[in-house]
Formats: C-alpha cells, sequence, structure tokens
C-alpha cells in the first residue's frame, strides 16, 4: 500500500514534528516521488522566506527609523 502524504505531513515534517516511523516512510517517499520533493521544496523555501521576514525588518522600516533619529534632537 502506498500511503499519500499530505501538505500537513511535509510542513510537520520541516519542523521535525513527524513521529519517527512516518518521518521514514515519508523520505523514502521523497527519494522516489518527484512531486512530492518537489512541493517540499516549494514548502522549504516558503518556511526559509518566513523565517526570514521575522528576524530582519524591511530596508523601509529600517531606513524610516534612521531618518527618525537624525531628526530627534537628544539634547534640548
Amino acid at each position: 500500500m502506498t500511503k499519500t502524504f499530505t501538505q500537513h505531513d511535509l510542513v510537520q515534517y520541516l519542523y521535525n514534528e513527524l513521529p519517527k516511523k512516518q518521518r521514514l516512510a515519508l523520505e523514502e517517499a521523497l527519494m522516489v516521488d518527484q512531486d512530492l520533493a518537489e512541493c517540499c521544496a516549494d514548502l522549504l523555501l516558503t518556511q526559509l522566506r518566513l523565517e526570514d521576514a521575522l528576524t530582519q525588518p524591511s530596508d523601509r522600516v529600517t531606513n524610516a527609523i534612521i531618518s527618525y533619529s537624525k531628526s530627534v534632537s537628544l539634547h534640548p
């Protein structure tokens, strides 16, 4: 019997939340199922972009902070 994996399974895999038996089965499926591997790669890129967005402010925000700090007098 072939196990069908869902996007939810892949997300759990990317965050190391799958039980060992299911993780091993998914890794085996990733080696033979090109569509599943591509979906996993897309989700991995999305995960990396989300993590980057959460840890780095945009250039616009950084520039606004710098501009504001230059306009504020520290000594009245």
